[in-house]
């Protein structure tokens, strides 16, 4: 049975795109072999600042009841997915899933403890106490077999996968043999497909989405850059260092990520991709091209007035708590700037460079000399067709000729 899985399993894989259809195939097959399947589980850690761990689930159509529902303060995100023979359910977790109840009292715990296959027989244990909390879940709803197998990854990850028959006998020794066997095989392509995705989203993280994309697809060349039109956002805290002399360093680092979780949310839901966190600054482009430009520079002033309404309010309950309340500049501004790749051969950073992102700088910080919140140049006020306030031209720092400065009214009033 096995040479015979192998050769289908080497014709197939090529052809399989994602996790979900490696799954649905080869489930598919041994469905076609009798075995009965109900349930297939598979999880993992991951390397991800916000998702700890992985869990998915596969049930085939007419057995959606196997489908684990039990509630997880840690979940951090759930989709399910059909496919031709059933439904695929992704879970992920943020920091702590691997320490909780449900997770320790599992089978899934002894598997990566003892790094040896678990096989639990419903049908040899009738009347007895089931030794894990997920067996008396399954055992109600007509199972006859569980089996887990650990799953070895380079380093101290750790993956496994089960499955669960409602076959009247459950398996036999060999059919366990074939599964083990048969489970390996399909673990190396899963793990592939696991890794690929969640370096892309750790890229994602750390990059930024479009960077994260493109130094994925392999654009990693030094000195490779591409010329793009955008608007510019810089900001950054008014009087941070003042502020960091009366703060202790948990008290900044909170300071720093209130800031940063208010902002960084509302840049990208305009259509904003954030390249640097300078320490307390942020440092985001808005790409356009000549037919979108205004709509873009429109984005942009709504994505800054509602920054502007949510530090307001979140101002008031940092005042209620005796905290110092986070005050900001932005400058904005629109031209050409240079996208890719600076550095050495031995250390690389994807960034934008060119004489607009200095501009953009140069305007945020005249913030606080005009005691405005948010400052434009005259590229961005001509872009878009709002009242704007103008502020005169002002000489600024390692810019040779004067320039034009322009603000926007912010609003700070409570909506009701």
């Amino acid at each position: 049975m096995i040479a015979e899985f192998i050769d289908w399993y080497a014709n197939e894989i090529s052809e399989v795109k994602t996790s979900a259809e490696l799954f649905d195939k080869c489930i598919g097959y041994l469905q076609k072999l009798n075995f009965q399947i109900v349930r297939v589980s598979m999880g993992t850690r991951t390397l991800h600042p916000q998702v700890e761990s992985l869990s998915y689930t596969w049930v085939p159509k007419g057995k959606l009841e196997y489908f684990d529902e039990t509630t997880n303060q840690l979940q951090h995100s759930k989709s399910i997915i059909e496919s031709e023979n059933g439904f695929l359910r992704e879970v992920r977790f943020r920091l702590g899933s691997l320490q909780t109840s449900q997770f320790v009292a599992s089978p899934v715990q002894h598997v990566m403890s003892t790094k040896m296959p678990y096989y639990f027989s419903f049908v040899d244990h009738k009347g007895e106490t089931y030794p894990y909390p997920i067996l008396d879940d399954l055992g109600p709803l007509g199972a006859t077999g569980y089996f887990a197998v650990p799953i070895f990854q380079k380093g101290a990850g750790f993956a496994f996968l089960s499955l669960v028959t409602d076959k009247p006998s459950g398996w036999s020794k060999d059919e366990l043999i074939f599964l083990n066997q048969v489970l390996k095989m399909i673990s190396l392509q899963w793990i592939n497909f696991i890794q690929n995705e969640l370096t892309e989203s750790l890229l994602s993280v750390y990059l930024g989405k479009r960077t994260g994309s493109t130094v994925y697809s392999g654009k990693v060349f030094l000195g490779e850059l591409d010329k793009i039109q955008s608007v510019i956002w810089f900001s950054d805290i008014r009087n941070y260092s003042g502020m960091s002399e009366k703060l202790s360093p948990p008290e900044i680092i909170q300071l720093l990520n209130d800031y940063f979780g208010l902002a960084i949310p509302l840049i990208e839901a305009h259509g904003g991709e954030v390249l640097k966190l300078l320490g307390d600054g942020i440092l985001a482009v808005f790409p356009y091209s000549e037919s979108n430009k205004t709509f873009v520079g429109k984005k942009v002033l709504l994505a800054v007035r509602k920054l502007g309404e949510d530090l307001f309010l979140h101002n008031q309950s940092r005042e209620k708590e005796a905290k110092l309340p986070i005050h900001h500049g932005v400058g904005l501004h629109s031209g050409e700037i240079l996208y890719g790749n600076i550095g050495s051969t031995e250390r690389l950073d994807f960034t934008v460079i060119g004489e607009a992102v200095n501009l953009t700088s140069r305007i945020a910080g005249m913030c606080g000399e005009l005691g405005k919140a948010v400052l434009a140049s005259a590229n961005l006020a001509n872009q878009i067709p709002v009242r704007w306030e103008e502020l005169g031209e002002h000489k600024l720092k390692g810019i040779g000729s004067p320039q034009k400065i322009f603000a926007i009214s912010e609003r700070t009033k409570k909506k009701y």
